[in-house]
């Protein structure tokens, strides 16, 4: 028998935890023993302490086995609403509406593209204003290799670009990624 099915806690008739099986209750009995859940165990812990144990129900009865998992979703996801802190509350698949304009995304697309582009844009300020990764990385308190690395492999951190931009008082991004014709575009925007 494919079931959805819920532990509830027996102190406040509130599901924990919402599963799936597809051979009835024997699945769902198991979490009182032995869960593959550690929260689950935790918390079926707590309660054997207390000499109390989860309520285990049957949520629904489902008759296509491939529908079992969407049906378990949907469940995990309404139950969540009323109990936000379900002990799989990882399984559910919280859908990212996307709400932004065809300029926002624009935007966003060129933003990534600069992002990506950070260490190849920071090494050409540099050497624009002609200073050396010696003389750089004196400037910003950390070693010529550390910077080299940044530069050579990307690996940037925020910490990083914070005190190029200290450093140089301000880098031309836009100039430096490398897309001119988005650049007059911004700065025509923002006139």
């Amino acid at each position: 028998m494919n079931i959805i099915y819920g532990l509830k806690d027996p102190r406040n008739d509130v599901y924990q935890y919402i599963g799936k099986s597809t051979v009835g209750n024997k699945r769902a009995l198991q979490h009182l023993t032995n869960s593959h859940s550690d929260k689950v165990n935790e918390w079926v812990s707590i309660l054997e302490s207390k000499w109390l144990y989860p309520i285990v129900s049957i949520i629904e009865e489902v008759e296509d086995i491939n529908d079992l998992s969407e049906r378990e979703k949907y469940w995990i996801n309404y139950y969540e609403t009323i109990n936000p802190n379900l002990l799989n509350i990882q399984s559910i698949d919280k859908k990212i509406n996307n709400v932004k304009s065809e300029e926002d995304e624009t935007e966003y697309q060129f933003m990534l593209k600069v992002l990506f582009k950070i260490p190849e844009i920071l090494k050409k300020e540099r050497i624009y204003r002609k200073l050396t990764q010696d003389e750089m990385a004196k400037e910003m308190k950390i070693s010529r290799s550390t910077l080299s690395l940044c530069e050579r492999n990307g690996n940037v951190t925020f910490k990083i670009i914070q005190k190029y931009f200290l450093t140089l008082k301000g880098i031309d991004i836009l100039t430096k990624s490398g897309d001119a014709k988005r650049v007059r575009s911004i700065k025509k925007h923002s006139l």
